[in-house]
C-alpha cells in the first residue's frame, strides 16, 4: 500500500461525520419519519425514505462548525390524489404542526421542507410514487407555480452501489435495522468503499475551494458523484483511484449544440447540469474547480510526500494533516520494529534503517 493511501484514508475518516452526528442524524430521521408517516394528515400511507449523501455514505463534516454538524435529505412520499401544491402544504402541516419542529422549521423551499438545528438541518421531500422514475417530487417556481418533477434517487443509489463495487481498502461491514415498516433505515457504514472516500475528498476540496465564495457557485454534490461514479474504474487502491478520477471526470461530461449535461445516469431526462444555462456563472465556477482537482490529485503518484503535504495542508488543514502523518509514521515504526524481530528470529543481523516521512 503506498504511504499517500495510508494519508488519504485517514484524512477520508477525519472529513466523516462523527459518531455523534451519525447517531443525531438517525435519531432525528427517525424521529421525523414516524411523525410523517403516522399522521393522519393524509389519506393512505405514507412512506418515509433516505436519499442523498448520508445514504450514500459520502456524507462531510462541514468546512465551518462542530465536528457533530450534519445535513440529511428524507422524502416523505405520500399517496398521489393530490396535486403538486396539496401534496407540498400536506407535509408542511404536519410539521407546522408538530410541537417540536414548528419553531425550527424554515420557510419553505423549491422542492423541500427544512428543520434547521443550531448548524445542521434535515431537508424533508415531498413526492408521490411514479411509474417511469422512482418518484415525482414537489417543485414550487418563482412564480409560486407548483409541479411535479420526475427523480430516480433510489435507483440511483443501486447505481452507485455497483459502481463502488463493494472495493475496500479495509473490511466493510453494513448494518441495517428496521425500526418502523414504513420508515426505511438508512445503511450504516462502519468503513466505505474507496469511491466513497474519493466522493468524500472530492466534496471537501470543493468545499475549501468555495467556503468564502457564493454558495450558489459551488458545484452541486450531485454532479460530483456522478462524474466519479462514471470515472472509477473499480480501482482497489486510494491513491490510484483518485489519480484516474481526477484525470478522468472531464471525460464524462456530454456536450451536444445545447451545451454540457450531465445526466442522471438512471434517468436521462434529469440532467444536474440544466441550471448552468441559465446561470452561465455557475459552469464556469465548476470548470474551474475541475481544473483545480486535476491540478491537485492529477499526479499523486509521482510526488514526494513532502509535495504531498504541502498540497493535503492546503486542502484539508495543517491539524488534519498533520494527523495523519503522525498516523503513518506510527504505522512505519510498527513495521520496522515488527521486521526486526523477524530478522532476528531468523538469525540475520541486519539493521533496518531509520524511517522518516520523507522516504531518506
Amino acid at each position: 500500500m503506498y504511504d499517500t493511501t495510508i494519508l488519504l484514508l485517514r484524512i477520508a475518516h477525519s472529513i466523516s461525520l462523527s459518531a455523534t452526528a451519525d447517531a443525531t442524524v438517525r435519531r432525528e430521521y427517525n424521529s421525523l419519519g414516524e411523525m410523517l408517516s403516522h399522521s393522519d394528515n393524509f389519506d393512505g400511507e405514507v412512506k418515509v425514505r433516505p436519499q442523498g449523501s448520508f445514504n450514500l455514505g459520502t456524507a462531510i463534516k462541514p468546512i465551518n462548525g462542530s465536528d457533530d454538524d450534519f445535513d440529511v435529505d428524507l422524502v416523505a412520499i405520500v399517496p398521489d390524489k393530490k396535486t403538486a401544491k396539496e401534496t407540498k402544504q400536506s407535509v408542511g402541516t404536519v410539521l407546522e404542526r408538530s410541537t417540536r419542529n414548528s419553531e425550527k422549521l424554515e420557510p419553505e423551499k423549491k422542492r423541500a421542507w427544512t428543520i434547521a438545528y443550531s448548524n445542521s438541518h434535515v431537508d424533508v421531500v415531498p413526492a408521490i410514487e411514479y411509474k417511469d422514475s422512482d418518484i415525482l417530487v414537489t417543485n414550487k417556481d418563482k412564480r409560486n407555480y407548483y409541479t411535479y418533477l420526475a427523480s430516480s434517487p433510489f435507483n440511483f443509489k443501486k447505481w452507485f452501489d455497483d459502481k463502488s463495487a463493494g472495493i475496500l481498502q479495509q473490511t466493510n461491514n453494513l448494518e441495517s435495522a428496521v425500526l418502523d415498516a414504513n420508515v426505511e433505515q438508512p445503511e450504516k457504514f462502519s468503513e466505505r468503499t474507496i469511491l466513497q472516500q474519493i466522493v468524500q475528498l472530492l466534496k471537501f476540496h470543493r468545499n475549501k475551494m468555495f467556503v468564502d465564495r457564493d454558495s450558489e457557485l459551488k458545484p452541486i454534490s450531485m454532479i460530483l458523484t456522478v462524474l466519479a461514479g462514471e470515472a472509477y474504474q473499480q480501482e482497489s487502491d486510494l491513491t490510484v483511484g483518485l489519480q484516474n478520477v481526477a484525470n478522468n471526470l472531464r471525460k464524462q461530461i456530454q456536450t451536444d449544440s445545447i451545451g454540457n449535461h450531465i445526466f442522471n445516469p438512471v434517468d436521462h431526462s434529469e440532467d444536474f447540469a440544466d441550471k448552468w444555462r441559465e446561470h452561465p456563472k455557475r459552469e464556469r465556477a465548476f470548470y474551474e474547480w475541475l481544473l483545480k482537482v486535476e491540478e491537485d490529485f492529477g499526479n499523486l503518484s509521482g510526488i514526494t510526500l513532502e509535495e504531498f503535504n504541502k498540497k493535503m495542508e492546503i486542502i484539508f488543514g495543517e491539524s488534519r494533516t498533520n494527523a495523519a502523518f503522525e498516523y503513518l509514521g506510527e504505522q512505519r515504526a510498527r513495521q520496522q520494529k515488527s521486521d526486526s524481530v523477524l530478522n532476528s528470529i531468523n538469525g540475520t543481523s541486519k539493521e533496518v534503517s531509520k524511517h522518516t516521512f520523507w522516504g531518506d
